[in-house]
């Protein structure tokens, strides 16, 4: 059992690395929309809300008026970002390489920070706790697909001001996979850092065989607000990746023009990977941003319209093929309120169109009401999504094995292939499904009418029960938690 299951991994890394073949523009049009964002930076610039920033800024010879406002010189720009590494690479909580944001790897995980949880017991909407962030990593670790773990939750059980690393002490507690993490300040994360660098052996063992990722955001349209870049310089100092994605709201904090949203947030991301390089030269940061049209109607910012998903897959294919960096990106996700027909084919058809981008970090998995509500039954249900479109992006192989000539033969014309050597040699390629259900009728109605919002809803339970993650030495876990104590006593906050 052990021996397929790592044939499944391999098998798994193969088919990610596969070029897609699919392309949204000519190279002339990224051009254009790279010269439409250099015109952005050169023309109306960015506001820098941050005295360090700023001052690289000026030194690097971008032009600064009225206190904060930054014009770009184009050689600034494009220095940068050809400083800026192609390929980042993430270990799992004990050191080994787990996630290879390189070419068109494609990898999956959970969102965070969500005010909201479905109850897994009573099936209501309530508001998220500490245990949602603990079940949710727990889950997801158990789930072969997810490559990596966000908090999901945000935790209104515990003190505010150290929230942030009470949640990540419990998703590395409950997950041995990479972890995206967020941090309210750069107080919050140097707290994460010392506390990551402690599980991992020190700082420089951190830096080597990072386990930990940030996300962070600049505010639209074109603004850097001085808690986010100091988090930037931080990561910058120690080396250690983060993503830099802005999130507009196409027709409220950008053009509502697709085309438009696209130049602006890629203007905002290019100006903070400058600030990021122009700190230390080679600072891994991964490319990308989720934009999509306020809804006129609801006044909603859509999460699953086709405009989101297109922006996400424009931005992957301006990583790739223009600027050759690794990508971050959204799928597995809804506008729905419920883990219902609307959410299955919001979130597969968000899988999909990242699995063929080949966006590589791929976030935001059981997210509902437009990244509001976290689901656990929506994780399971879009694991085996991911699984599904796997086994659909590594297409049908072409050899003598698989074209079975000898086989044919044998069993030869009215045969059956069901004794056939062959098909019990071979069987074991079908893809099989865990929550979707696939019984005649009868045997449907046998098995107790299972529906796949059923099976997703037992999955979850089983494995927020029973899954056991690798444990951290309880020397680390005891050094932890002294952390967050010292943070309590800073704060002079009660858990």
């Amino acid at each position: 059992m052990e021996k397929e299951k790592q044939k499944k991994v391999v098998q798994a890394q193969e088919v990610r690395n596969k070029p897609s073949g699919f392309r949204m523009f000519t190279d002339a049009q990224l051009d254009e929309i790279h010269l439409a964002s250099l015109e952005i930076l050169r023309r109306t610039g960015v506001r820098v809300h941050e005295k360090e920033s700023l001052n690289l800024l000026r030194e690097a010879g971008c032009v600064v008026t009225d206190d904060n406002l930054v014009r770009f010189p184009a050689a600034v720009v494009e220095n940068a970002i050809n400083d800026a590494p192609s390929a980042v690479t993430l270990c799992n909580r004990t050191g080994e390489p787990r996630v290879f944001l390189e070419g068109h790897r494609s990898y999956f995980g959970t969102g965070s920070d969500l005010p909201n949880t479905i109850d897994l017991e009573t099936g209501e909407r309530r508001t998220s706790v500490l245990q949602d962030v603990k079940n949710s990593a727990r889950l997801a670790d158990s789930l072969s697909n997810l490559d990596f773990v966000m908090s999901m939750a945000l935790p209104s059980d515990v003190p505010i001001q150290t929230s942030d690393r009470r949640s990540f002490l419990a998703m590395t507690e409950n997950t041995s996979k990479p972890l995206v993490i967020t941090a309210w300040d750069e107080v919050g994360l140097q707290d994460i850092f010392d506390m990551a660098s402690e599980i991992a052996g020190g700082a420089d063992e951190l830096k080597l065989k990072p386990f930990i990722f940030s996300y962070l955001e600049p505010t639209s349209p074109l603004q850097h607000t001085e808690v986010v870049l100091k988090k930037v310089l931080m990561h910058a100092d120690y080396g250690l990746p983060f993503v830099y994605a802005p999130g507009p709201v196409d027709g409220a904090t950008a053009p509502v023009a697709a085309a438009g949203a696209l130049a602006m947030a890629n203007a905002e991301v290019i100006s903070g990977v400058t600030i990021a390089q122009l700190r230390r030269k080679g600072t891994p940061v991964v490319w990308g941003s989720g934009s999509g049209p306020l809804d006129m109607k609801t006044m909603i910012a859509t999460y699953c319209s086709p405009e989101f998903m297109l922006h996400c897959m424009a931005m992957a294919e301006m990583a790739h093929y223009y600027y050759y960096k690794p990508v971050w990106g959204f799928a597995g996700c809804s506008d729905s309120k419920l883990p219902d027909i609307q959410a299955g084919i919001e979130s597969a058809l968000y899988v999909m169109c990242m699995a063929l981008s080949g966006a590589n970090l791929i976030h935001d998995t059981g997210y509902l009401e437009s990244g509001l509500t976290a689901s656990y039954e929506m994780m399971v249900t879009v694991d085996e999504t991911i699984s599904l479109v796997r086994r659909l992006m590594d297409g049908i192989e072409i050899s003598p094995e698989q074209l079975a000539l000898d086989a044919i033969d044998k069993v030869g014309p009215g045969g059956s292939f069901i004794t056939s050597p062959h098909t019990m040699k071979n069987y074991r390629q079908v893809w099989y499904p865990r929550v979707l259900d696939r019984h005649n009728y009868s045997g449907w109605m046998k098995a107790g009418q299972p529906t796949a919002n059923k099976n997703a809803h037992e999955i979850a339970r089983d494995a927020i029960a029973n899954h056991k993650p690798v444990p951290l030495p309880q020397s680390t876990l005891n050094d932890l938690n002294e952390i967050i104590a010292e943070t309590d006593k800073r704060y002079a906050v009660n858990a």
